[in-house]
């Protein structure tokens, strides 16, 4: 089963998934911050395992090329 949350005040929603991964999910400006952490044991580990950066501007710059 997963489970969201959003807070519209923190521009942030966080996501559970079979309680095995909480993926948490920021929105700063210019840009879009994802972290997964796994679950182990019903804990969340301190560090996440993984996480990327969206940046606006180069979603910007792809489409531009899409459109040409």
């Amino acid at each position: 089963m997963s489970a969201f949350n959003r807070d519209d005040g923190s521009r942030r929603a966080m996501i559970w998934i079979d309680n095995r991964f909480h993926i948490d999910i920021r929105r700063f400006t210019g840009y879009l911050v994802i972290r997964v952490y796994p679950i182990t044991d019903g804990e969340i580990w301190d560090a996440p395992y993984d996480s990327f950066t969206i940046a606006d501007d180069q979603i910007e710059i792809l489409e531009r090329a899409m459109k040409e």
